[in-house]
């Protein structure tokens, strides 16, 4: 079954939604920033197929992030009995600040767009999301990163 072609504010909607810059698409297909900004814009050319493809699976891939998350918000409601008052979210500052602190290879603004997802989502259900640079608590951090 062959994917659908994404519509140009969808391509775009998609890309920001899973935290992927104009810039980190161009470098990972070897093309310019004008390139994806030509991807789009109305009226200029669709993104290649594989482009596509690659950004479907990088969606797929947030989506799963995102949902491994829940669960294991769910699974805390189970074992306690209540939903927690509040989840703590690993959030970077740059990409230096992930390589230091990040558990798996990756950018930094990937992760982070996870985060502000599950955040969302969280705050919908009446749990409050807190957001946490690691340096501020390296022990928290390390539970925190066992998690995942």
């Amino acid at each position: 079954m062959e994917k659908k072609t994404l519509g140009k504010a969808q391509f775009r909607a998609t890309r920001e939604r899973c935290g992927i810059s104009q810039q980190m698409m161009a470098d990972h297909f070897g093309n310019k920033v004008l390139t994806v900004k030509r991807w789009e814009k109305p009226g200029e050319a669709e993104a290649p197929a594989d482009v596509q493809a690659w950004l479907g699976h990088m969606l797929d891939l947030h989506i799963q992030a995102v949902e491994a998350a829940l669960d294991a918000v769910d699974e805390m409601t189970e074992t306690q009995g209540h939903a927690p008052s509040h989840v703590d979210l690993l959030y970077y500052r740059s990409q230096e600040h992930y390589d230091r602190y990040g558990r798996d290879k990756g950018d930094y603004s990937i992760v982070n767009a996870r985060s502000r997802e599950i955040a969302a989502i969280l705050e919908a259900q009446g749990i409050e999301a807190r957001f946490q640079y690691p340096e501020d608590d390296e022990t928290g951090f390390q539970r925190l990163a066992n998690t995942r």
